[in-house]
């Protein structure tokens, strides 16, 4: 070859390494963030487990906004309130896009709600899911709520060893119930068992280890099924969620076809598909969001409420004296009672603090260049909003690792004296934050507040006891699940009647909630 194809040939190469070299490196204007490496960027540090712990491990050296470079893209973490609110709220319009996950195109096609890109059709799932679930509309669906919450302390009058399973069984069911008009009795009804079964399967998809980094490395979409187990793991998991949502549709079509509405919302969005553009396949995955949104979330809050009066009885003791003196030992509390139960209040605010059910939420990605805390969050990147890191902002909080309600009877945010309140709101970051804050919120507060204060009222919860020493049996708080959902594990406890009159209470209370059960029971 003659010199001067070597000398072209010599500068593509380096201007191939040169470039190669800079893929993976935090480019100017970023957030810092650890150091990367070339092409890997800080993949090879990226947390695969319980990445929220490390997320905010990470606060103390790089600040509450930094940045990771994955492979080319960009990730952005948010551990204050303060970044949040400037972050999702104040530049909304350019953060609330999703990022595009090839798994999650593959089962839904862009039709889910949480998980959906910002665009026209989430805009009208939005809408829908406003209509359904605003202030106003949730009076509405207070009676399923109360009548659900009735049958939840029956069910652990009767079989308090099932504590888990009871809890998942009420907050499936009040969703079920609003939106596709279907009760179900019991956990191990089948309408039941083929939600959580289809849900334990996807979440296992999108946890860690799940599926391959395909959106890193777009060439693993291409190897073949056969060598690609979670293609067909995705594969599965649309057939089935298209089965059974569909299934819960014909369902709503055939009560209204025989006039035998019981006012659910997919009757009313069945009839006016026109309003939102929605064809059959919108509406059934906007029942599929619903349904995904709310079954799970307030499960998780009442399942972490219950573990950490376990692991806190002094909190609990004096929940229920606050308890006894307004509410008395002759009837069971109602939600308007929340406003006379301040102790109660700060509980429930110190549980989305402490136990955050989506610790790094779901994260949200830059429809353009942003400006954040002045640094640059590029078009394109991801952002996570770290939810067990703005819980845990020593600025904030005094001592924020322990469990300690009183700090919200302290002070209205239950930050410390002196703390720099900006960014702090009265709805918990646990809901989201933005255009993207969860449509759900009113409903979910609605049957937080009513079992918690059903719970704390009726029952004695206490550790197991071991049966060679009669001393409690300790637990580990610890003990959750992993993945973007945060979930205790199945736990004992021993729960018990208060008294013989609130066990009274209680089955007069179920029975006298029959007629609301019976409303959406003949629809299954």
């Amino acid at each position: 070859m003659s010199l001067l194809t070597w000398t072209i040939l010599a500068l593509v190469v380096s201007w191939i390494v040169n470039r190669l070299r800079k893929v993976g490196s935090r480019e100017q204007g970023l957030p810092p963030g650890p150091p990367t490496l070339p092409l890997l960027g800080n993949l090879h540090v990226f947390p695969q487990t319980k990445a929220y712990i490390k997320f905010t491990e990470w606060v103390r050296p790089y600040g509450d906004i930094y940045s990771l470079k994955i492979g080319s893209g960009t990730a952005v973490v948010i551990s204050s309130s303060k970044r949040a609110k400037e972050c999702f709220e104040q530049n909304g319009a350019t953060t609330s896009d999703r990022p595009s996950l090839h798994v999650v195109e593959i089962v839904y096609k862009g039709l889910e709600m949480p998980l959906a890109r910002y665009g026209p059709h989430w805009r009208n799932m939005r809408r829908a899911a406003h209509d359904l679930l605003n202030k106003e509309a949730c009076l509405s669906h207070l009676p399923i709520q109360h009548a659900e919450a009735s049958q939840l302390m029956y069910d652990l009058l009767q079989d308090p060893q099932n504590l888990y399973g009871h809890i998942r069984r009420y907050s499936a069911s009040v969703t079920l119930s609003v939106v596709f008009g279907i009760h179900c009795p019991t956990y191990d009804n089948p309408t039941m068992v083929e939600f959580f079964e289809c849900q334990r399967k996807w979440e296992n998809i999108l946890g860690p280890g799940g599926h391959p980094p395909v959106d890193v490395f777009p060439f693993l979409k291409y190897i073949p099924e056969r060598w690609a187990a979670w293609k067909g793991l995705c594969r599965e998991v649309r057939s089935r969620q298209r089965k059974y949502y569909f299934s819960l549709l014909r369902n709503c079509h055939e009560r209204i076809k025989s006039d035998k509405r019981n006012n659910s919302f997919m009757e009313y969005l069945l009839e006016n598909q026109k309003k939102y553009d929605f064809d059959e396949e919108s509406c059934c995955y906007f029942g599929l969001s619903m349904m995904e949104g709310g079954a799970d979330t307030t499960a998780m809050f009442l399942q972490f409420f219950v573990l950490c009066m376990l692991a806190n009885p002094d909190v609990k003791k004096k929940a229920q004296q606050e308890i006894d003196k307004v509410i008395g030992q002759n009837r069971s509390p109602e939600l308007e009672d929340l406003n006379d139960l301040p102790y109660v209040r700060a509980i429930i605010n110190e549980v989305h603090r402490y136990r955050p059910g989506a610790p790094t939420s779901i994260p949200h990605a830059a429809l353009a260049d942003t400006m954040v805390g002045g640094y640059l969050i590029p078009k394109g990147s991801i952002i996570f909003m770290n939810l067990w890191g703005i819980g845990r902002d020593a600025e904030l909080f005094e001592d924020p690792e322990r469990f300690w309600p009183d700090r919200f009877m302290q002070s209205e945010y239950g930050t410390k004296h002196g703390a720099d309140t900006t960014g702090c709101r009265e709805t918990p970051f646990s809901f989201g934050g933005g255009r993207r804050i969860c449509p759900g919120l009113n409903l979910a507060n609605n049957s937080v507040a009513i079992n918690v204060m059903n719970i704390l009222w009726a029952f004695n919860i206490e550790l197991p006891k071991d049966p060679r020493t009669g001393l409690p049996i300790p637990l580990d708080e610890d003990d959750t699940t992993d993945g973007i959902l945060l979930t205790p594990k199945p736990f004992t406890c021993e729960i018990t009647p208060r008294s013989a009159g609130k066990a009274d209470i209680i089955k007069l209370q179920f029975d006298a909630a029959r007629p609301v059960f019976d409303r959406f029971e003949q629809a299954r």
